[in-house]
């Protein structure tokens, strides 16, 4: 199982008040670029005025096609446009559905106009071309190809249907939850990092860290069997209800063993998966420390799985998400060497 990374909406500022603007008095032509181009970019964005929009860019052929793709995405959503104190353009903005996402990217300028805009976050999709969205109050699927949406859409469906069987009945969960699927894996890398190559989905807070929400990006080269994408979207999905990315507190093995732990309860295949790399990683004896999931090998997920549900046994699930909860707070409840005592009594019963 890939790792998991440790990612409402913003009204768009209107900037209508004064009369003069929405007349076309004293404001600011369609026709001629003011010195801040980003409110300019905001406030053709809120009237939604395309021409007025795309005379901000520079006139050649790429600008122009880079704020026809801007437009189409941002008129869309609702997303403000404003320039940092060091001179890049910030968009917030999101998916239908989503929490807000702020991204930025840093901004050339030939005669005042833009003449390219470089992604400097993740979180940039506004900068390419409309991505296929399916949105539904607790899922938000966006991909760039419509064989790509309509199969994690399924996938995602399904997982989500399955793992509310096995939730905890009350329990608050952060929906909805978001998929993104890029169009390459070199986007893809844009959230998962280095290694990129090897991880099926990755669960993040998008662009800066005051974005609101966060988002699973899958892979768009994986390819494997529809029965292993509702396995890879059940773990990530428990990562996304969980907000996993925001408990940077808290362990890894608590973390990704709850995610496994979930995603086993309703896949008997990864149960026994897990079970037999347990087995075989205990053959030399039983580890006296919990396990290290940072290099996101089976195995650690698999040994990380099996804490987890020796502390549900001892003290049941919900306690096991308040300890999730707790510890990026400072506020641990379980210590580490009764968890440590329970693992290992299920280690020995699992040999």
């Amino acid at each position: 199982m890939p790792a998991a990374s440790s990612v409402d909406r913003f009204r768009r500022s209107l900037l209508v008040a004064a009369p003069a603007l929405l007349l076309g008095a004293c404001g600011t032509s369609p026709n001629r670029v003011s010195s801040d181009p980003a409110r300019t970019l905001n406030e053709r964005l809120a009237v939604e005025d395309e021409a007025g929009f795309l005379a901000v860019f520079a006139p050649s052929e790429g600008p122009q096609a880079l704020a026809g793709r801007m437009f189409a995405t941002l008129s869309k959503q609702d997303a403000a446009i404003t320039m940092t104190d060091a001179g890049r353009l910030r968009v917030d903005w999101s998916f239908p559905g989503e929490p807000r996402v702020s991204s930025e990217a840093s901004m050339d300028l030939i005669g005042g106009r833009i003449a390219n805009l470089i992604a400097l976050t993740s979180g940039a999709e506004w900068l390419g071309r409309s991505l296929g969205v399916h949105a539904a109050p607790d899922l938000v699927v966006a991909a760039g190809t419509a064989e790509h949406l309509s199969r994690w859409s399924r996938a995602a469906e399904a997982a989500l249907v399955a793992l509310r069987q096995v939730f905890p009945v009350g329990r608050s969960r952060s929906e909805p939850v978001v998929v993104l699927v890029p169009d390459t894996l070199t986007e893809f890398a844009g959230y998962a990092g280095a290694g990129a190559a090897r991880l099926g989905a990755v669960t993040v807070v998008p662009g800066l860290p005051v974005s609101e929400g966060v988002r699973i990006v899958v892979n768009p080269t994986v390819a494997q069997k529809s029965a292993d994408d509702r396995v890879l979207l059940a773990h990530e999905s428990v990562h996304a209800w969980m907000r996993s990315p925001r408990l940077t507190g808290t362990p890894g093995w608590l973390i990704e063993g709850i995610a496994e732990a979930f995603t086993a309860a309703i896949y008997p295949q990864v149960a026994d998966s897990n079970g037999r790399l347990v087995r075989t990683a205990i053959r030399d004896g039983i580890p006296d420390r919990l396990p290290e999931v940072g290099d996101a090998t089976p195995t650690g997920y698999a040994l990380a799985q099996l804490v987890v549900q020796a502390m549900v046994d001892k003290v049941g699930w919900p306690a096991v998400l308040d300890e999730a909860e707790a510890r990026t707070h400072g506020g641990a409840r379980l210590a580490d060497s009764a968890i440590l005592a329970w693992y290992r009594e299920a280690l020995t019963r699992a040999r």
